[in-house]
């Protein structure tokens, strides 16, 4: 899997090729979702 050689986790990888596609998209989210979350408690505070 030529994809799994960009991949960090290559060993996780080689199981789930998805992960390695999903995994940027993933962690974008994760920064958004917790944006979101403090400035709701900021807002709210």
């Amino acid at each position: 899997m030529k994809n799994c050689k960009l991949c960090k986790y290559s060993t996780v990888c080689n199981d789930l090729p998805a992960i390695c596609i999903l995994l940027p998209y993933l962690a974008i989210a994760v920064v958004v979702v917790s944006l979101i979350y403090l400035f709701i408690t900021q807002e709210l505070i």
